[in-house]
């Protein structure tokens, strides 16, 4: 109960700070826990890969006509919970990111299925690890783009 509640606090927290005004917080690979360093302990939030069920084609995760949802996939260690965000390509758009999900459960992987409906993509998707230790993050960020079977595009 306890480690539930503190997971509530922290996305009530987390979705807070994203409703901010502040376009500068673009988030960073990872933040090390000092204590944990003086300590010698190696417990800080790790992301160790990042999928989706689309093809990717030169960097970009790609979306095809007709497509409405997509699984993304997280291999984490020492995390707590996965924070999903969509936000849109171009220098400091990270103030204009949304949740589109999170996991709060590893047990069965880290992973969301998001439908998404017929929205044209040329995002980015920032996978945020918050750590089980709750002082770390990493971060991760996929490319997603949509395309136009007819237009070949």
């Amino acid at each position: 109960m306890k480690n539930a509640l503190a997971v509530f606090f922290l996305l009530i927290i987390l979705i807070l700070s994203a409703c901010n005004d502040v376009v500068d917080n673009e988030p960073e690979e990872s933040i090390d826990a000092s204590t944990d360093q003086i300590h010698g302990r190696d417990n800080k939030a790790r992301i160790l890969m990042v999928d989706t069920d689309l093809e990717v084609k030169n960097g970009w995760h790609i979306a095809p006509e007709g497509v409405s949802t997509m699984t993304i996939s997280v291999e984490a260690e020492n995390v707590e919970t996965i924070l999903f965000w969509i936000t849109p390509t171009g220098t400091g758009t990270w103030g204009e990111r949304t949740l589109i999900g999170h996991d709060i459960d590893g047990n069965d992987g880290w992973s969301i299925e998001w439908e998404f409906g017929d929205r044209i993509f040329h995002d980015h998707i920032t996978v945020q690890a918050l750590g089980s230790d709750f002082t770390t993050l990493a971060s991760e960020t996929l490319n997603v783009h949509s395309v136009n079977e007819a237009d070949g595009e």
